[in-house]
């Protein structure tokens, strides 16, 4: 198993690229565009993309525990699939297709009022999960609230060092999904 992460808001060609993949691989079709649309996905959107297999995102999880960045909680459940199969999917009506989306997206960015930070539950699989621009800055803000001796020797390690990088890099563009 492994963490496909990325950024919520892309720039425009890859935002652009993702959209036309997210809509070719909704139909359950075979992509007949050239070049392919996983091409065009995968290629711009690489540099605004990170991976962790499982041993790697535990160390981070470990680390975002112990410094209050994450909290325990129970994930709510996702909407129910209303589609008979996936040929019901294909020929449903668009606006049916976008409600379900709707509610999906909104389970996969569900937070627990009253706690700071990020619910581990987000980071034990692969979603999928929104974690948002204001989750990623309350556990970034508890991370600083630690001493800054313990801080230091944390970030002697290349995987900690590249995380933290990159949790504030998405900060700034909306958060990140969890594949």
């Amino acid at each position: 198993m492994s963490y496909d992460l990325e950024w919520v808001e892309l720039p425009e060609a890859a935002a652009e690229a993702r959209t036309r993949w997210e809509s070719c691989t909704a139909r359950g079709l075979t992509c007949d565009h050239v070049p392919r649309c996983s091409e065009s996905y995968f290629s711009l959107t690489a540099p605004f993309q990170f991976q962790l297999n499982l041993a790697g995102m535990a160390v981070c999880r470990d680390v975002m525990r112990r410094t209050g960045m994450t909290y325990p909680a129970e994930q709510q459940p996702f909407p129910a699939w209303p589609f008979k199969d996936i040929e019901d999917w294909r020929s449903a009506d668009q606006a049916r297709r976008d409600a379900y989306n709707a509610a999906e997206r909104a389970a996969s960015a569900q937070t627990v009022a009253g706690h700071t930070g990020i619910p581990e539950f987000k980071l034990l699989g692969n979603g999928p999960w929104l974690v948002g621009s204001q989750e990623i800055t309350q556990a970034l803000d508890r991370y600083e609230e630690e001493p800054a001796d313990e801080r230091a020797e944390l970030e002697t390690g290349d995987l900690w060092r590249e995380w933290l990088g990159w949790l504030r890099e998405t900060a700034a563009h909306g958060g990140f999904t969890v594949d």
